[in-house]
């Protein structure tokens, strides 16, 4: 092979430029992805730390709140089911509409009543509008006119 030749670039050495060219656009996709991670995962750090600020006390509801809301609710679970309609096993639990985790308050009016199945299933979820616009229209079927239906009051900051 003749100087001319190397000079020229053809052969192994570009084959390499352009290997290494793929190697560096790989690593900066890395990396951007990598920044864009740290600061999803610092952002969470913050809303969850609002929200552990905004915890009520009181965790449980009591004796009187939970017969309140289960006498409210006729003894049936108030959770959504398939289909978006009322599930039809019995109540054993109060479940915080709004999670407490997350700052729901232990109030007559965050409570529902929930089987088990249910109460496992939400977890520590947020329902979204939606779910609480047809929780709201249902409990319209079963308290009274003059009940309260609203649900899903949150503590305010401190």
């Amino acid at each position: 092979m003749s100087q001319a030749d190397l000079d020229a670039g053809s052969g192994p050495s570009t084959a390499a430029g352009v290997f290494r060219s793929m190697v560096d656009d790989v690593l900066g996709a890395v990396m951007l992805l990598g920044v864009i991670a740290v600061v999803l995962i610092i952002a969470a750090a913050v809303i969850n730390a609002r929200d552990v600020r905004r915890r009520d006390t009181v965790r449980r509801f009591t004796r009187q709140q939970r017969r309140e809301g289960m006498a409210r609710a006729g003894g049936q679970c108030g959770m959504e089911t398939a289909f978006r309609s009322r599930c039809s096993r019995p109540a054993e639990h109060g479940d915080h509409f709004y999670p407490w985790s997350k700052g729901g308050s232990t109030s007559l009016q965050n409570f529902v009543a929930a089987c088990s199945r249910c109460n496992r299933a939400k977890g520590a979820r947020t329902a979204s509008p939606g779910q609480q616009e047809r929780l709201e229209r249902r409990r319209r079927t079963y308290i009274s006119p003059d009940g309260a239906v609203a649900v899903g009051e949150r503590q305010p900051l401190p």
